[in-house]
């Protein structure tokens, strides 16, 4: 250490300063590391070698202030500190050796090299050139232990301990109660504190008491029973809906139990929205089956309707002539009363059977009471009997969709040009295979066949059916 009598005296106090500061970390990072979990004798090892370290530090810093503010009043040579010097060293390399072999890594090896500059040997073989040996282990040193306090804070944040463990349980969404036969809990997260005080309005105290009373005591009001497929939940007066469940837990000689709490809200909402949507299908599909199953009737007691009003206008118009002559004190004409009774009966056949515009307007109103469909573009054929077998393949073809196809809009076609056309498509379920003709589709194909057409029926890329009607003389 005599060579640093030579030295600058800024240069001794930027060493002063570096060997402080290595201090400094150094104690930070001894403070980590015994913050780590024991796992065995080579965690030990570690921690006892960073604490020899600190100690060889605090031999530099001895040997700099000697140097720099003449401790003791002595003249510093290579024999001072000899002792000590030398069991220092000793200590950190058995130490650094055990924690290399117990780690499987290289860098412990180092810190024998940095402890190395402490011995008086070591002095004595560099000679002038120690102060530079003696700043490089103070570098060392410095860089080590800032790489040490980083290390050891990163295990600290990612080891598993029981405050980490503990930790990770209360953030859980699900509640979690371990508590012996006798109720005493071991272990409690804030999900199942904070179900328990909406439940019964206080804290857990005894795990076995808790259990019964979910099982058939009294709750807070707000708080409900309900049933959930096979199992009892509770809903909560903050409208959540809770799954708690039991299980038995074997450990060595006796055995604990488990609560969890599940949040099954969502699942709760989602069966409560699929009951209602049922309800309203089961309803919409009942008025479906009702009409389709009553739609001759309906027809029957539109046109019956249509008849009485045709009977109550024309016999309206006839008997207010003859009052009018009555009331006028006109002798009613022989001739115009006669007449009246031979055409009545000639007039009142007249427009019996609706016509296909009048049947397509019906069936669109018919169905569209249901929430279904029906629109049509283009005009039917002047050709009345060609227009009425359209019209009632129009009906026909809505039926079968909506029963069969469960389709909700129905698009009809008319158009001609070397002939007359219909084609009907529809939104409904396609078949999944070969379409087998029944009585609808046959019945189609006569009534078509009557008036000299012919009717195709596709599956992709949808379902639809084509009507060709060839024009008479053409």
């Amino acid at each position: 250490m005599a060579k640093f009598y030579g030295l600058p005296q800024w240069m001794l106090t930027t060493l002063v300063m570096l060997i402080a500061l290595c201090i400094v970390l150094q104690t930070g990072a001894i403070s980590y590391s015994f913050r780590r979990l024991r796992t065995g004798w080579v965690r030990m090892v570690e921690n006892g070698m960073e604490c020899v370290i600190l100690v060889i530090l605090f031999l530099f810093a001895a040997l700099l202030a000697q140097v720099k503010y003449a401790l003791y009043c002595g003249f510093l040579e290579s024999s001072d500190y000899y002792l000590i010097r030398q069991v220092a060293f000793l200590i950190s390399a058995a130490l650094c050796i055990a924690t290399a072999v117990g780690t499987e890594m290289i860098w412990p090896f180092f810190a024998i090299g940095g402890s190395a500059v402490l011995l008086p040997m070591t002095e004595k073989i560099t000679g002038f050139a120690y102060p530079f040996f003696f700043l490089t282990s103070i570098l060392f040193f410095l860089v080590r232990s800032i790489h040490i306090c980083l290390m050891r804070r990163q295990e600290i944040h990612t080891q598993i301990s029981y405050v980490s463990i503990k930790e990770t349980i209360d953030i859980l969404h699900t509640g979690l109660l371990f508590f012996r036969q006798d109720g005493n809990i071991l272990l409690c997260n804030h999900r199942m504190d904070e179900l328990a005080q909406q439940m019964i309005g206080q804290s857990l105290q005894n795990g076995r008491e808790f259990q019964q009373l979910l099982e058939g005591g009294s709750l807070l009001h707000g708080c409900s029973r309900e049933v959930f497929g096979d199992q009892q939940v509770f809903r909560l007066p903050d409208a959540s809906v809770w799954s708690i469940s039991s299980h038995d837990i074997p450990l060595k000689h006796r055995t604990l139990v488990l609560l969890t709490a599940d949040d099954v809200t969502e699942r709760w909402d989602a069966v409560a929205l699929l009951a209602h949507q049922n309800k309203v299908l089961e309803k919409r599909g009942q008025e479906l089956r009702h009409t389709i199953e009553h739609l001759q009737t309906i027809c029957e007691a539109e046109e019956i309707a249509r008849s009485k009003g045709r009977v109550h206008d024309l016999l309206g118009q006839r008997i207010s002539l003859l009052l009018r002559a009555l009331r006028d004190d006109q002798q009613p004409n022989e001739a115009l009363l006669m007449d009246f009774v031979r055409n009545l009966p000639t007039m009142l056949r007249e427009d019996r059977t609706p016509s296909p515009d009048y049947r397509l307007e019906m069936l669109k109103k018919t169905f569209q009471g249901m929430e279904v469909s029906v629109e049509i573009q283009g005009n039917l054929p002047d050709d009345m009997e060609v227009a009425d077998s359209f019209a009632e393949i129009a009906v026909e073809c809505v039926t079968n969709a909506v029963r069969h196809g469960y389709a909700t809009r129905i698009q009809f076609h008319f158009f001609q040009n070397d002939c007359w056309r219909m084609t009907v498509t529809d939104n409904g379920i396609p078949p999944v295979g070969p379409i087998r003709e029944g009585g609808g589709i046959s019945e189609m194909r006569r009534r078509i066949h009557r008036v000299g057409g012919t009717l195709e029926l596709y599956t992709v890329p949808r379902f639809s059916i084509q009507i060709f009607v060839p024009k008479k003389g053409v």
